[in-house]
């Protein structure tokens, strides 16, 4: 039962802050730079989660971080590519 309200308070929170990040996103439209600086804090939240996620939960892997790592990288070049035409 712990472990089931534990796994919500992760996902809760991961859901949380990237609902504001794109809140935030929106919120400085018109303002490249502070937007690419929102998308790098969001990519870092992403993957130091995923990895004390993991460290907590018990299964952590060299695969796991590179695949947080490379998802955050892409989300970030994606991005980076829609702001800065």
């Amino acid at each position: 039962m712990i472990k089931a309200i534990h796994k919500y308070i992760y996902f809760l929170t991961l859901f949380l802050f990237l609902a504001l990040s794109i809140w935030l996103f929106y919120l400085l439209a018109g303002f490249p730079d502070k937007q690419f600086a929102l998308i790098i804090l969001g990519a870092i939240f992403y993957f130091v989660w995923g990895v004390v996620r993991h460290l907590i939960k018990g299964d952590f892997h060299l695969k796991i971080m590179l695949e947080y790592l490379l998802i955050a990288i892409l989300a970030v070049i994606l991005l980076k590519g829609a702001i800065f035409p």
